[in-house]
């Protein structure tokens, strides 16, 4: 822990430089800052920022501002004693004041990456694994040099970019995208053109990648590996924390710095947007305009939580009990119709698809996976909705979007119970860490105030290793 910091909220602003667009001499503005912000989000390509300026000097006007300026800065906390940098390009200049000869002004800041996607519109068609795709886009297409940290994927894919951006291309590519550890990913035997209810086929297994930006670099991962306890060479799944809820004036020894001194949770139950979105169970009609063929499957939350990764300790999925061997799974609630296309990359003869009863002796490498990918893509987006919270934490400059945090909730439960178990056993435990706030206000306190707030979210509830009540009654 840096010496010269006295709390855990404390920081230094070491600098804050702003250059013109072009990368000539640079300027301090640092004595002008009041508050920097600095925002991650799982579902954001790109970082942003925002620096609150007080500007007594005209420096607005004699630099001046025009748009596209470099700006970096330096910060010092209790977390980082050497300090980080961060670097932006001015994007907008929003709530001007001008009074007397003093005024106030937002500078917008966000990643030079964000920019270049603005006018680096990809012409050439793209083939491969959605993560190779991707890794070539970003190289070539942006031109950055930042690390790019991915997860391999199941299926190739190939389609004509038509002159579309980057990140929208690989926003496109991630809810399309299939692990390779997915367990169920082809079709049963064929079926009647159009099956009884008695004859309803189903599909399992999971899909959805998320494509983000954070301090480390640019990210590519499947909901499961996010969800997942284990690490890899690429992503790092061992969760920060424990952050611990304390009781107003108790002290226990602990470290301050991993306290939380905010929580509340936006969103926990909804059924019926959920049941919009065929979270519980979804039916799919596919129709093969190439040969003719139709069928239609069942994609339900029971049959397919066992194939998903999750954070909480929950063995099954909270659903709602109808009639006593009935769930709401059991009703799709959610359809989906979806014309395949396998020929369109495919120039030999017979059958392009890769399902065994259209006997293709060699399909194409770029058949339709929509049967892989369109449902279970959007359930799985769709289970980090279960559970949302907001914390507020002290600054931790190290922590980023996409990684896990550890949290205990203190027991609301009253008198022995609420002692033997001093913590929440549902609502506590592992979160996905969705959107990072980092705060460094200079005119709170002495050294400043700098705090965290992440927006977090999980699929299950309940404490690995413990078992949860959800989903058993």
């Amino acid at each position: 822990m840096a010496t010269q910091f006295s709390s855990n909220t404390d920081f230094e602003l070491v600098s804050v430089i702003i250059s013109p667009a072009d990368g000539s001499k640079g300027y301090q503005i640092k004595p002008l800052v009041q508050i920097f912000t600095y925002v991650e989000s799982v579902e954001s390509p790109c970082v942003a920022a925002s620096l609150v300026i007080v500007d007594s000097a005209g420096f607005y006007n004699s630099l001046p501002i025009q748009g596209g300026e470099i700006v970096k800065i330096k910060v010092k906390t209790s977390i980082e004693e050497n300090g980080v940098e961060y670097n932006f390009r001015v994007w907008k200049v929003a709530n001007r004041y001008v009074q007397n000869r003093d005024q106030a002004y937002t500078l917008g800041l966000i990643s030079e990456e964000a920019l270049n996607d603005e006018f680096a519109r990809i012409e050439k068609p793209l083939s491969g694994k959605p993560n190779s795709i991707i890794s070539q886009m970003l190289s070539e297409g942006l031109g950055t040099s930042k690390p790019y940290y991915s997860e391999d994927c199941l299926f190739e894919v190939k389609l004509i970019a038509a002159r579309r951006r980057v990140f929208d291309i690989a926003t496109m590519l991630a809810k399309k995208s299939v692990p390779d550890t997915n367990p169920k990913t082809t079709t049963s035997s064929p079926t009647p053109q159009i099956p009884t209810k008695d004859q309803e086929q189903k599909k399992s297994g999971s899909a959805g990648y998320l494509f983000w930006e954070n301090r480390r670099g640019f990210n590519f991962f499947s909901v499961d590996t996010l969800c997942s306890d284990k690490s890899t060479k690429a992503y790092d799944g061992k969760p920060w924390g424990p952050y611990v809820e304390k009781v107003v004036n108790q002290s226990d020894g602990a470290d301050n710095r991993f306290t939380i001194s905010q929580i509340t949770y936006a969103s926990e139950i909804d059924v019926l947007g959920a049941m919009r979105m065929g979270k519980y169970s979804t039916k799919m009609c596919f129709f093969n305009h190439s040969t003719g063929q139709y069928d239609e499957f069942i994609y339900n939350m029971s049959d397919a939580f066992e194939d998903m990764q999750h954070l909480g300790s929950q063995e099954k999925p909270t659903l709602i009990k109808l009639g006593k061997n009935k769930t709401i799974s059991d009703y799709p609630t959610g359809l989906m119709s979806i014309l395949l296309d396998h020929e369109t990359w495919y120039n030999k003869t017979g059958p392009a698809s890769h399902e065994p009863r259209d006997g293709a002796s060699s399909p194409s490498p770029y058949t339709d996976r929509h049967m892989e990918y369109a449902a279970q893509s959007v359930v799985r987006y769709e289970t980090l909705q279960n559970q949302l919270a907001t914390i507020v934490i002290p600054g931790n400059s190290k922590i980023c979007a996409g990684d896990k945090i550890d949290i205990r909730i203190t027991n609301k439960v009253p008198g022995e119970t609420g002692t033997k178990d001093p913590y929440d056993p549902e609502n506590s435990g592992v979160y996905l860490i969705l959107e990072v706030t980092h705060e460094y206000n200079t005119l709170e306190s002495t050294n400043g105030m700098f705090v965290t707030t992440l927006r977090v979210g999980r699929d299950t509830r309940g404490i690995k290793g413990r078992v949860s009540k959800h989903g058993t009654k």
